[in-house]
């Protein structure tokens, strides 16, 4: 049932207007979320740990940021690696998608077939990742070839990285990433703040003490830079921009937050394995539709009233009109609309987004209805 629904396309038709829709059509965020189970469960659905471990499940989850599409769902044990499923949704790239992921799904063959595809990615990469550039003097045999050893110098990213000041960010235009130089990209290297690189060394030592291991003091240091890599040609995304635009693969966290707060997807009794998956995937049909009809009245919304819709928000209200939903389904369409009508008018009134803090929002970014945004940069 959740696959018929899947393929029956329940999202809004029509794109967001942005900045840059005439460079990507689709914003394709990769992530996934994952939850314990009882231990019950773990011969089918084994969690992290080994055999020692405890029982778990993982959900995969692709979407189009800007249609509300799901493009890939999938649950799975909770021990299973993110970057196969990765290569899963490559078969569904086309053309002028964006494709956003972290260092989760990272593989250089990957992002070479996305590039192959027209396509484009924004990926982070690992700081002891290598880094070449053409060597602008390389030695030549007697016939005059090229000595393959010469042809690339690798980068001293912790040179570069003491080059930056807190905050700053260069951009090597021409780089070439892994050990072959296959890959052609754009690499982005931002510094951390004072601030940001305090709380990340804070993070690394918990995270080395809770899991009994040590950074190498080269990892220490430059954990205080971040490294993006990006195929989109400089003169449609600037140096500053990508950052921007990678950011937006938080959203998917703020959905995920969603699944668990308002539909407590996660929450599972010591119960029979076929009770489970009906529980879980009537979850995912819940989730579908409401966030499905999210997205047509974020797009309905903007239209109208020019105004941002707040995701959770929305989620939240929508999930409360579900017995109503069900009712009117039951009736007629008249009834249906009148419906939906009211809950239009709820969000409307309770369902925008809030702009006190300073964060950008997605419409920010995008630069989604321009007017709205000089004024919201005229009143700050």
């Amino acid at each position: 049932m959740f696959t018929s629904l899947l393929t029956h396309k329940l999202y809004t038709s029509q794109n967001l207007s942005h900045r840059y829709a005439s460079h990507f059509q689709r914003i394709r965020i990769l992530d996934s979320t994952s939850f314990q189970l009882p231990d019950g469960f773990i011969s089918t659905y084994q969690g992290t740990g080994g055999s020692g471990g405890k029982a778990g499940i993982k959900i995969q989850l692709e979407y189009d940021l800007l249609s509300g599409q799901f493009l890939h769902v999938q649950p799975g044990p909770g021990k299973q690696n993110d970057k196969p499923y990765g290569s899963i949704c490559l078969q569904t790239v086309q053309k002028r998608d964006l494709c956003i992921r972290d260092l989760g799904y990272f593989k250089l063959n990957d992002l070479y077939n996305i590039h192959t595809k027209g396509a484009y990615y924004i990926s982070r990469l690992k700081v002891n990742a290598r880094i070449y550039q053409r060597n602008p003097d390389p030695s030549y045999f007697k016939d005059g070839r090229i000595k393959k050893n010469t042809e690339y110098v690798q980068l001293d990213m912790e040179e570069m990285m003491n080059r930056l000041q807190p905050g700053q960010t260069v951009e090597i235009s021409e780089a070439y990433i892994g050990k072959k130089q296959t890959l052609p990209t754009r690499v982005i290297i931002h510094r951390l703040t004072e601030k940001q690189a305090q709380q990340r060394g804070t993070l690394q030592t918990e995270k080395e003490k809770k899991q009994g291991f040590v950074y190498r003091e080269r990892s220490k240091k430059l954990s205080a830079i971040n490294v993006y890599i990006t195929n989109m040609p400089l003169e449609k995304v600037p140096t500053e921009h990508v950052y921007s635009l990678y950011s937006l693969r938080w959203q998917i966290e703020l959905l995920f937050k969603t699944w668990k707060s308002f539909f407590g997807i996660h929450r599972c009794k010591s119960m029979k394995l076929e009770r489970l998956e009906c529980h879980l995937y009537g979850q995912l049909i819940g989730i579908l539709l409401c966030s499905s009809t999210m997205f047509q009245m974020r797009q309905l919304l903007l239209k109208k009233k020019k105004q941002e819709l707040s995701e959770c928000k929305a989620i939240y209200m929508i999930k409360d009109y579900f017995p109503l939903l069900f009712q009117n389904i039951q009736k007629s369409t008249q009834e249906l609309s009148k419906m939906l009508l009211r809950l239009f008018n709820l969000l409307q009134r309770n369902g925008r987004k809030s702009h006190r803090y300073e964060k950008q929002t997605v419409f920010d970014i995008l630069g989604v209805v321009y007017q709205y945004t000089m004024c919201r940069q005229k009143l700050a």
